[in-house]
């Protein structure tokens, strides 16, 4: 087998050519973490590689060429090859990541067994995909598939492997979730987020925000869900921890200020929001 890495929160195995599986050299790495809290993820990148980032659970906010990016459960970010990358502040958030680091299809011949066209149709169009593609319950499904397959390597281990990595990939290019909204109430939504992320002290009820766009709060709510992977409650509070956790690198703002310019009636209820979502307490957060 391939090097393995496992830890109770941490999976990784990198493929190589002196394993089991040498013969799929279109597969560099594949991984899965669990981080309980805010940790160190700092700039790198991948020649020649794709890398590709399912959120299983909770929000990840990276950084790419100086352009920030937030990605949510049901999310999958990816980079290009040769992009510096790194998680925002060199931390990454608490979340559970599956990740997948894949070479450019147009490196190789036979990649994941697919004649030349087919190849390079899949390289044309993972170079126009946009850095956030929502996908359904099958990719951590398919994650976790992989996972068990090289753990328990079996004689058509690599058919197996191709098979679900394709997959992934194919939903990447056809993704599901948003084909079931209409393209005027995603454009709205996306509005509505500009304006809920450029005052995030405000308190918005779902029924102020379902009218802005002009639908009923329940629909509302299922919109956002599918689009977002979360509840608005859940996605407002992760964006004012987020801006709260770089308000707090200005050493002479305190604490209790922050709290009270985000809306938090005090600073303790402030501080335990903070420590859900980045495992640590605004005090050891700015530390």
């Amino acid at each position: 087998m391939g090097k393995i890495q496992t830890e109770t929160s941490r999976w990784v195995y990198e493929f190589s050519e002196s394993n089991q599986l040498a013969h799929l050299p279109e597969l560099i790495m594949l991984g899965y973490d669990r981080f309980q809290e805010a940790s160190p993820l700092v700039i790198h990148k991948h020649e020649r590689s794709y890398e590709y980032v399912f959120v299983d659970s909770g929000k990840v906010t990276w950084e790419v060429d100086g352009q920030l990016i937030t990605s949510h459960t049901g999310q999958i970010f990816h980079t290009r090859p040769g992009e510096w990358h790194r998680a925002r502040l060199n931390f990454i958030e608490p979340c559970r990541i599956w990740w997948m680091i894949l070479l450019d299809p147009s490196e190789h011949v036979g990649w994941l067994n697919l004649p030349d066209e087919e190849r390079l149709e899949i390289h044309n169009q993972l170079q126009k995909l946009p850095r956030i593609i929502p996908v359904d319950i099958r990719v951590r499904e398919h994650f976790t598939k992989l996972r068990n397959i090289i753990e328990h390597y079996e004689p058509l281990a690599s058919c197996r492997i191709r098979h679900y990595v394709l997959d992934i990939i194919l939903q990447m290019l056809n993704p599901s979730s948003n084909r079931q909204i209409p393209l005027d109430l995603q454009k709205a939504m996306f509005t509505l987020i500009e304006t809920v992320r450029a005052a995030p002290e405000k308190r918005w009820t779902n029924k102020d925000l379902a009218n802005q766009i002009g639908v009923s709060e329940s629909h509302f709510y299922r919109l956002f869900h599918l689009m977002y992977g979360q509840s608005p409650a859940n996605y407002m509070d992760r964006l004012r921890i987020e801006h709260a956790s770089q308000i707090l690198l200005q050493k002479e703002i305190s604490v209790t200020t922050v709290a009270m310019d985000l809306g938090y009636k005090t600073s303790q209820h402030f501080a335990t929001v903070f420590k859900k979502y980045m495992g640590l307490s605004p005090s050891q957060w700015r530390r």
